[in-house]
């Protein structure tokens, strides 16, 4: 329904959301709420995000070998010398396999297709709406596709086997995406395509 980032201070937890979700984020939340006395409060901050090497911070949120992503809450506009565009923090994110849902993409995607089986989904905490699909997947169900970043040096279109998440982006020479591709797949995309990378 959405993707979000968590943040824990003083007992009380801040999410940074897109801010068309918002709506959609308390209705699905609300009813549970009230079980706990918790309460939903919009605020405006600004958010400081960052693609770091090592050593990396305490506000990191996803990393592989080379790079790590976080984010910080700040009250007021920080003022940063070394920024890069929002094309290049995506596509940092797409390269770990991060992908947030836009407001036409809300209910399209089970977990396990979009990733958020593996960077968003507890499998130890209790129940949530939808575990017992994705709890299936996880142990008893056969996955015949697997969803990747491709970085191509020509433009990737769509096809039976290989659907494309979200949008293409293209930075410097490369295009870059999200998809879901069929297994069986994967080794003839790189055959057809030497330049193809598949992470």
């Amino acid at each position: 329904m959405a993707g979000f980032l968590i943040s824990k201070s003083n007992n009380k937890y801040k999410i940074i959301i897109n801010r068309e979700l918002v709506d959609t984020f308390i209705d699905e939340l609300a009813p549970f709420a009230k079980f706990f006395g918790v309460t939903f409060l919009e605020k405006t901050n600004y958010i400081c995000a960052s693609v770091e090497s090592e050593p990396f911070s305490k506000s990191i949120f996803l990393k592989n070998n080379t790079f790590a992503l976080s984010v910080e809450i700040e009250d007021r506009k920080k003022d940063i010398t070394n920024t890069i565009s929002l094309k290049e923090w995506s596509v940092a994110n797409m390269i770990l396999g991060n992908f947030y849902l836009s407001k036409n993409e809300i209910g399209k995607y089970r977990p396990l297709e979009i990733n958020y089986d593996i960077q968003r989904v507890s499998f130890d905490k209790g129940c949530f709406r939808g575990q017992e699909i994705i709890a299936r997947m996880k142990y008893l169900g056969v996955d015949r596709r697997r969803f990747c970043t491709i970085i191509s040096k020509t433009e990737i279109k769509e096809e039976k086997n290989l659907k494309i998440i979200g949008e293409s982006i293209k930075l410097k020479d490369s295009f870059i995406c999200l998809s879901i591709i069929k297994k069986d797949s994967l080794e003839a995309l790189t055959q057809e395509d030497p330049s193809i990378q598949i992470i």
